[in-house]
């Protein structure tokens, strides 16, 4: 039986990759001159790193070539995104697993999915933590520009009751519009651009309820706002640019790991509350709301896809993107209500 190469990066495997990314090709006996080791050594190294995923080999007039699997991130830096959310107390041990990788890694908080899975479509960003229906979307919409690769958290979401206003507000494209599509929330709808919009329109009486997600569910109670749980199959997956398509099953397994870690409590609480933005305390609490996946579940998208394609692409869609002769198309937002 053969040898399965373990998923860590240490210095031996850095200087290596860093030597291919420099000449952008190069062959085993040239890399063990430049790091001056056996070129039995390399080959096992080489056979641990094309496994990853991370290089790739080709044979060139009877030698063996190795290359980067993809051109690596520009400067060595490896942006992800992330929502303000209590779901992902993985990011920290993933972010640390990717600093084995890249020189350094840089995590960008938003606070609405939408914009967040387009930063990534257009290249901002190199992965990002997407609700399922919004990565979907948004997939289409760039040409498969990305893909989801990797596991992540569901749960956490909810709704709140206010006592003024009618209709509901949630985010566009989003696990929060998939709640209220399959809810059947009395409309208007009408889209914010974060959870603490969303909240402050229902506190304030001008909208009856909101779809929000942990920690504005558990501000929402504090406020004395009627509060109840939604159940969605799924929530936010760890999605990357269509660039780093040749390293994604190195993704998925570091995700995998990263998600496991969490699940035993082996994350920084100081540092990712301090990360998002959020009382350490809230995060604290907040963050058992969500059950953590080391896989996509597709099977229960599949099932749940009804839902997730009128939350992708609403009744109201021709209202809201269509300008009417002598009009102007109805706005999107809480001020169209």
């Amino acid at each position: 039986m053969s040898e399965t190469p373990d998923s860590e990066i240490d210095s031996i495997d850095e200087e290596l990759l860093r030597e291919i990314e420099r000449r952008g090709r190069v062959t085993p006996s040239e890399l063990a001159r430049l790091v001056g080791s056996s070129k039995a050594m390399v080959w096992r190294r080489l056979r641990k790193l094309e496994f990853m995923g991370l290089v790739k080999s080709y044979r060139l007039g009877g030698v063996v070539i190795f290359e980067p699997a993809l051109p690596p991130p520009p400067h060595g830096i490896f942006r992800i995104g992330i929502l303000r959310a209590s779901e992902y107390p993985y990011i920290m041990p993933l972010a640390r697993r990717l600093r084995a990788r890249y020189r350094r890694v840089e995590v960008k908080v938003y606070d609405e999915a939408y914009r967040l899975a387009t930063d990534l479509a257009a290249g901002r960003l190199h992965a990002a933590m997407i609700p399922a229906v919004t990565a979907l979307l948004v997939h289409r919409a760039s040409k498969g520009a990305i893909l989801v690769v990797g596991g992540g958290s569901r749960g956490g979401a909810g709704i709140i009751e206010g006592g003024g206003g009618d209709g509901h507000v949630t985010t566009m494209a989003s696990t929060m519009e998939m709640c209220a599509v399959a809810e059947r929330l009395p409309g208007p709808r009408v889209y914010a651009s974060s959870g603490e919009e969303i909240l402050r329109l229902v506190a304030s009486g001008k909208v009856k309820y909101g779809v929000v997600w942990e920690p504005y569910l558990s501000k929402a109670s504090e406020l004395g706002l009627k509060v109840r749980a939604c159940d969605v199959p799924v929530c936010c997956l760890l999605t990357v640019h269509r660039s780093l398509e040749g390293i994604s099953d190195h993704l998925s397994r570091i995700m995998a790991e990263s998600v496991s870690d969490a699940r035993r409590g082996l994350y920084d609480v100081d540092a990712y509350s301090n990360l998002i933005g959020v009382d350490r305390s809230l995060v604290a609490a907040t963050v058992k709301s969500y059950e953590l996946l080391e896989e996509p579940p597709i099977e229960e998208l599949k099932k749940a896809w009804e839902v997730v394609r009128e939350a992708a692409m609403p009744g109201n869609t021709v209202d809201l993107a269509v300008k009417k002769p002598g009009g102007e198309a109805r706005r999107s937002s809480p001020t169209s209500s």
